[in-house]
C-alpha cells in the first residue's frame, strides 16, 4: 500500500515537471523575440510640435515652419530647474528649414534642435499663401502616408501671408497662437468638419473640389510703451477671413468672405450654428434669430439633358433680438419674422452660389456627387464636361426657417406704447 502511495507521489512530481519544462520552452524563447520599448525616447528628449507652416522657397523648394513648445514656460511659468523667471515671452519658439520637399526640410530643421521633433500633439498646419497658388499636390503625400500623422488635424490658409509669420505672431487670449486659431474656427460655426481628412475626401472626389479655411494676420501694432514686448512679433493677432478655394489641381485660385463660406458650409451639412438678421417691413425693424439646427438637402434633377440643382435649407432658432413693432406673441407676427428670415437666407445663398459659379467655375459643394448617386448612367457622360457644365447649371434655393422660442418678452420692451 505504501508502495502504490509512494508511485502515485512519484508519477504527480514527474507530471509537474514536465509541465514545467513545456511552459519553459514555450515562454523563455518567445523572450528574445519581443522588442519591449527599448527604443523608447524620454520625454525631456522630445520638442513638442504644436503647429506646422508650409511655405513657398526658391527654386521650387518649400520653407518648413514648427512651433515647438518650451515646458518650462507653461503651467505657471516654473522652470526646469525649479527658478521662476519662466513667465517672460512666449511659450513656444518658431524654427525652419528649407528642402526639396517636406523629409528634407525636416532634416534639415532637426540640426537646429537638442530635441527629437515630436508630432504627437500637433494641431494645426497652415500653408502661406503663395504656396497654396503654387500647389500642393507634391507636398502632401508624407501627410498621408505616414501613419503617425493625425488626420483630423485642422488645416488653414494665412490669406495674404506666409504660415512662418502666423506661427511667429502672438495671441492676446492663448499663450500658444495655434490653439487661439481652432477656437476661433470653432465659434465659426464649423464644428462638424473634420479638418485635413475632409480636404482629402474633397480632393479625391470626381465631383467636387477642396476648399480650406482661411486666416488673416491683422496690421501690426506696437505695444501701449510704444515697443515691441520681448518675444512678440509685428502683428498683433489673427482672425477667421473666410475660405480658400482649390481646383482639380489643388492650386488656389480665390477666397470667400465669411459670409460665403457660411453659405457654402451650410449647403455642404459642415454648418452647426448661425445667427440671422433681417429686417421685417411690416414692423420697420430688424429682428436676429440664433440657429442651433440646421440641415441642407440637395436634389439633382436631370430633364432632356437639362441639369437643375435645388437647395432645401432648413434651421430652427430663438429670437434673441427684436427692435421690430412687432408683438412675438402673436402667431401671425412669427409668421412675418419666418418669412423675412426665408429671404434672407435666400438671398445670401444665392448670391454666394453664383459667385462661386461664374467667378471660379469649381464645385465645391459636391453637386457633381450628388449626381453621380442619382443618375450615375448620365454622369458617366457628364463627368469629363462637368468643369464646364457647373457654371451652366440652374440652381435654386429654398429656404425653411422655424422659430421655436421668443425669448423672456412678446413686443420690444424699448416699443411698446
Amino acid at each position: 500500500m505504501f508502495r502504490k502511495a509512494n508511485n502515485r507521489v512519484q508519477n504527480g512530481v514527474t507530471r509537474q515537471m514536465n509541465r514545467n519544462l513545456i511552459v519553459f520552452f514555450i515562454f523563455v524563447p518567445s523572450m528574445f523575440f519581443i522588442t519591449g520599448c527599448w527604443d523608447s525616447r524620454e520625454l525631456n528628449d522630445r520638442a513638442i510640435e504644436l503647429a506646422w507652416g508650409i511655405d513657398k522657397a526658391k527654386n521650387k523648394n518649400i520653407l518648413i515652419s514648427t512651433q515647438v513648445l518650451i515646458p518650462s514656460k507653461m503651467g505657471g511659468g516654473q522652470g526646469a530647474g525649479g527658478g521662476s523667471g519662466g513667465s517672460e515671452g512666449p511659450p513656444f519658439f518658431v524654427k525652419t528649414g528649407i528642402g526639396k520637399d517636406t523629409l528634407d526640410a525636416v532634416a534639415q530643421m532637426q540640426t537646429k534642435l537638442s530635441r527629437q521633433l515630436f508630432r504627437g500633439q500637433r494641431r494645426v498646419i497652415v500653408i502661406g499663401e503663395p504656396q497654396a497658388r503654387r500647389g500642393i499636390k507634391d507636398i502632401l503625400d508624407t501627410y498621408t502616408r505616414d501613419p503617425n500623422i493625425n488626420l483630423l488635424t485642422e488645416i488653414f490658409i494665412i490669406k495674404g501671408g506666409t504660415a512662418k509669420n502666423f506661427l511667429e505672431t502672438s495671441y492676446q487670449l492663448e499663450n500658444i497662437p495655434a490653439l487661439g486659431a481652432l477656437k476661433e474656427y470653432n465659434h465659426f460655426g464649423s464644428l462638424k468638419e473634420v479638418g485635413f481628412l475632409n480636404f482629402l475626401l474633397s480632393a479625391t472626389s470626381e465631383g467636387s473640389c477642396p476648399t480650406l479655411p482661411a486666416i488673416a494676420i491683422e496690421s501690426p501694432s506696437s505695444s501701449s510703451n510704444g515697443g515691441k514686448q520681448k518675444g512678440q512679433s509685428n502683428a498683433k493677432g489673427f482672425r477667421i477671413a473666410g475660405a480658400g478655394i482649390f481646383n482639380k489641381d489643388l492650386k488656389l485660385i480665390g477666397f470667400l468672405n465669411v459670409e460665403e463660406t457660411r453659405a457654402l458650409r451650410w449647403i455642404t451639412g459642415n454648418l452647426d450654428k448661425l445667427t440671422i438678421t433681417a429686417f421685417v417691413p411690416q414692423g420697420q425693424g430688424y429682428l436676429s434669430l440664433d440657429v442651433n439646427k440646421m440641415s441642407s438637402k440637395i436634389q439633382p434633377i436631370i430633364q432632356r439633358n437639362n441639369i437643375k440643382i435645388l437647395i432645401t435649407l432648413t434651421g430652427q432658432g430663438m429670437i434673441k433680438e427684436n427692435n421690430s413693432s412687432l408683438d412675438l406673441t402673436k402667431i401671425k407676427n412669427i409668421t412675418l419674422a419666418q418669412n423675412a428670415f426665408d429671404k434672407r437666407v435666400e438671398k445670401f445663398v444665392e448670391k454666394s452660389v453664383t459667385k462661386i459659379q461664374k467667378e471660379y467655375g469649381t464645385d465645391v459643394f459636391g453637386f457633381g456627387e450628388v449626381t453621380k448617386r442619382k443618375y450615375l448612367h448620365q454622369w458617366k457622360s457628364l463627368k469629363k464636361s462637368w468643369d464646364k457644365e457647373f457654371p451652366e447649371v440652374e440652381i435654386s434655393v429654398k429656404a425653411n426657417m422655424t422659430v421655436r422660442r421668443i425669448g423672456v418678452t412678446g413686443p420690444s420692451i424699448l416699443k411698446r406704447e
